[in-house]
């Protein structure tokens, strides 16, 4: 059967301690999976004996400055040949069965529906709100939910995910903007269905193992059980922010670069 999609692990060279643990964790709790994969790289190249399928993007090779986030990701997108990409980021550490059959069901209803430009396969996409699908399994993501894009893993037509980015974006402002931007298109957004009378989530991990560039203290006990070891004081630990003064940090980043906040709102 021809494949068609693709892996993408969106990350950066500063984050290669994740990825030997995220491909073991991928490895264990998605044993059949046989997609290619695109490790999103700078400069640095990297390989593992359970993925040589696997291919680093080194995608600054060509260029002589340092690459913005999105410019990152749209030059990965740009060596994708499947029309199809599930997207990962490097510490999206699965401690779960991955649903494979799952995965291949919404993969094959893109296909068949070529106005769904996105399924979310896990509880941590948008916050909603959502509506009924006419597929039972799915859900929309409606017009005005929060967070319409996200960076979450999910299933993106490459085309539709290059269409949202803007190049002088970094993750945290594409999910802002691009939900913006989402909100004036008609584009079909779904995401899987993650209660327990649909089976639970397709793909299951913490939101997220690194906050800041420190580790998330939670994620100590999943290393440990699967035989995870790794330097935790290098990172370090992040610590909770009360949430306005998080709010009050995401405004100040905003407003750094106001010509461009400018040009999102109008």
């Amino acid at each position: 059967m021809t494949q068609n999609y693709s892996i993408l692990v969106n990350s950066s060279d500063g984050y290669e301690d994740c990825w030997s643990p995220f491909f073991h964790l991928l490895k264990k709790y998605w044993p059949s999976c046989q997609a290619k994969i695109y490790l999103n790289t700078e400069q640095k190249e990297w390989a593992t004996a359970n993925y040589p399928q696997l291919f680093s993007t080194q995608v600054e090779k060509k260029y002589n400055r340092r690459l913005t986030w999105s410019e990152c990701l749209i030059a990965a997108l740009d060596q994708v040949n499947t029309p199809l990409v599930l997207y990962f980021q490097e510490d999206y550490f699965i401690h779960q069965s991955v649903r494979h059959e799952m995965i291949q069901q919404a993969t094959e209803y893109m296909m068949q529906n070529p106005k769904v430009s996105h399924i979310a396969l896990t509880q941590h996409c948008s916050y909603g709100p959502y509506e009924d699908h006419a597929e039972p399994w799915l859900q929309t993501i409606r017009q005005n939910a929060k967070y319409r894009i996200s960076t979450q893993a999910g299933l993106w037509r490459v085309d539709a995910l290059r269409s949202y980015l803007n190049p002088v974006e970094n993750g945290w402002m594409f999910e802002i903007f691009g939900t913006w931007r989402a909100r004036k298109r008609n584009d079909v957004f779904l995401s899987t269905r993650w209660d327990d009378a649909c089976g639970g989530p397709v793909i299951d991990y913490l939101h997220t193992g690194i906050i800041k560039g420190k580790w998330l203290r939670d994620i100590t006990p999943i290393f440990a059980q699967n035989g995870i070891y790794v330097d935790f004081q290098k990172r370090g630990f992040y610590e909770t922010k009360p949430p306005l003064l998080h709010k009050i940090e995401v405004a100040q980043k905003l407003l750094q670069n106001p010509r461009h906040l400018l040009k999102q709102l109008l």
